[in-house]
């Protein structure tokens, strides 16, 4: 099954797969599927056309390792994990264009297939025997997720394919001490005939792509490192039962490797996307066209992105564009420990967001995100997010703001602002700007953007504190309520900026400050404009990240029009057709002219939804 809003592409979002053989864990919430939300939020803030779009990478070794340990089938183990994902996703408000299941698309594979027979036509594949790991005990070649050794590059622990430690690639049968992972034995080599990739001689596509596309430093130093040795051949087949059959006679024992596949992956996902009206190129408009492809991934898959798919595709096609931009990050700890699925060292996100706010969460997450360097989770360190930043220092602010507000008629006062004011303002711009830059592909950054926004929040309460003086006073009365309105404009403004990061408490602060439609709506504005005098206001005076008390929320309002009590169009899942399993067109005209993600009102997520004042 899969899940997707129609809209034209002038930005394409993508975020790695996560692997179906569990949740998503909050160490997968603060890396790629975070930053690509609140990359595609901001992109439609300034008026740009963006589409964010993944999938599980349902053909992982892993997948299958999961399934055996449990004794089941590793179709239905995807199957299950993969809704379990994307009902995670749903939960911690990262709102996917597309979120497609590939081993239940026979189009995705029908895509995978034809892409590696134009490989195999090209000569751009090579047969050859080398020797590989081979568990006696087992009776089977042990590779990727079914291998462990040390990393013949750096000697820390690694599994076969790549070294999560420094980021390079091997082919199993280079790690040193190798061992079975199901059974732990030594394996012994033996002759595997595999079709194989030869990388260095479409280098030049790497060299291209590291050239003209955005990278962080980090990133940068990894592939420079790789680029300047010769670079590795790579296995495109392996012996697996699970995967994608190989497209080539005498391969029936082997499956296309998952590492491999998830290069034409991403084509294969856009292919998925219903075709737009007037862009008939369908999943080649994006990728060979003028379009922004910006690509969101962990540190350990920076040599498949960077490296080796710009090499699968010139080889497969040289009219493909490389990214604009990749977005990295290094690896999120729990508890001074790394997160792993498949270790079980977790905190899972489905479980986690039934008991927390997801907004709190996406702050903090934002806040201590891992981008240059590993940062760590704590419940501690969470916990006092949300109680003395967001609830001590954020509520308290809007909480004595709605009650001054209120005092005032519950309205934008009609008032000159104080003297003291065009510097407020200027400092306010000035925020906006920066925070411009930290939601833009080139200084991507969350953790400052979480940052600024709480410096948003400390202006506006020095400026309270400046102005408490003019309280109570008859003859500084038109000061005060001058001072209000600049209060509220710093109010409106935390909305809009807020937005990307922490979208449910961003839509229910507009519209209290009585702002008309969604704040996704509403354009990015680098200089913030003072609230309307007149403007009806009802903030809340309970405040925004409180947990809310039993009985505390309110029946939801009346709709207004039909419109409003109709569900979103877009919010139907579309089964697939019982002809091709690929989702059902029948209905493309109505999606087309629903709103787009960019124009939706989603309920906000738990706390967030009551209306309490």
């Amino acid at each position: 099954m899969t899940i997707y809003r129609g809209c034209l592409v002038s930005y394409l979002v993508t975020a790695g797969p996560p692997t179906p053989n569990g949740d998503l864990h909050l160490g997968h919430l603060s890396g790629p599927y975070l930053a690509g939300d609140i990359l595609t939020r901001y992109l439609r803030m300034i008026g740009e056309r963006a589409t964010y779009i993944s999938a599980g990478d349902d053909h992982q070794s892993y997948v299958a390792r999961m399934a055996k340990q449990e004794g089941r089938d590793p179709a239905t183990v995807a199957a299950e994990n993969g809704a379990r994902i994307r009902e995670s996703l749903a939960s911690a408000g990262i709102s996917l264009d597309l979120f497609a299941s590939p081993a239940q698309s026979p189009r995705y594979s029908g895509f995978i297939e034809r892409f590696f027979r134009t490989l195999l036509d090209r000569d751009a594949l090579e047969e050859r025997t080398t020797d590989q790991p081979f568990c006696i005990t087992c009776d089977r070649f042990a590779f990727e997720a079914h291998l462990r050794g040390r990393c013949s590059h750096c000697d820390a622990e690694s599994d076969g394919g790549i070294c999560e430690a420094c980021g390079k690639p091997n082919a199993g049968a280079d790690l040193i001490d190798p061992a079975c992972v199901t059974c732990g034995g030594t394996p012994e080599r033996r002759p595997l005939r595999q079709l194989w990739f030869p990388l260095e001689r479409y280098r030049s596509a790497a060299e291209f792509t590291f050239a003209c596309a955005w990278l962080n430093p980090r990133a940068r130093a990894l592939v420079a490192e790789m680029l300047a040795q010769p670079l590795p051949d790579v296995p495109a087949t392996q012996p697996a039962e699970w995967g994608i059959a190989v497209p080539a006679s005498g391969y029936d024992d082997q499956r296309i490797s998952a590492w491999f596949e998830l290069g034409p992956h991403y084509l294969a996902l856009t292919d998925l996307l219903p075709e737009a009206r007037g862009n008939p190129g369908g999943w080649q408009t994006p990728w060979t066209g003028f379009d922004n492809v910006v690509q969101c991934f962990g540190f350990d898959s920076i040599y498949f992105h960077v490296v080796l798919f710009p090499a699968i595709f010139q080889a497969f096609d040289p009219r493909l564009r490389p990214p604009i931009g990749f977005i990295t990050n290094e690896f999120f700890r729990l508890d001074g420990s790394k997160f792993s699925t498949s270790r079980g060292h977790a905190l899972w996100a489905g479980a986690f967001l039934r008991e927390h706010d997801a907004d709190a969460l996406r702050f903090h997450l934002a806040r201590v995100a891992p981008e240059i360097e590993q940062t760590n989770f704590t419940l501690d360190e969470f916990e006092a997010t949300r109680r003395d930043e967001l609830i001590g220092i954020w509520d308290d602010w809007l909480k004595d703001l709605a009650k001054r507000c209120e005092a005032a008629g519950g309205m934008v006062p009609l008032a000159p602002a104080p003297r003291s004011a065009p510097l407020a303002l200027a400092r306010l711009a000035s925020l906006f700007g920066d925070l411009s830059h930290c939601y833009s592909v080139q200084g991507f950054s969350p953790s400052r953007a979480a940052h600024l926004l709480s410096e948003i929040v400390r202006v506006a309460r020095r400026f309270r504190a400046e102005h408490a003086v003019f309280d109570g006073k008859p003859a500084s009365a038109l000061e005060a309520a001058g001072a209000l309105a600049v209060e509220l404009a710093f109010a409106r403004s935390l909305a809009l900026a807020a937005a990307p990061i922490l979208p449910g408490f961003a839509d229910r602060l507009w519209r209290d400050l009585g702002e008309r439609g969604a704040v996704a709506e509403a354009r990015w504005e680098l200089l913030p404009a003072m609230p309307t005098a007149g403007t009806a206001i009802s903030l809340s005076t309970t405040g925004y990240f409180e947990p809310a008390r039993p009985g505390s929320e309110p029946a939801p309002p009346e709709p207004t029009s039909e419109a409003e009590a109709a569900p979103p169009a877009d919010d139907i899942e579309t089964a697939p057709s019982e002809a091709e399993g690929e989702p059902i067109e029948a209905n493309a005209e109505a999606r087309a002219e629903a709103p787009s993600p960019a124009e939706r009102t989603e309920p906000a997520p738990r706390a967030n939804r009551r209306r309490a004042r």
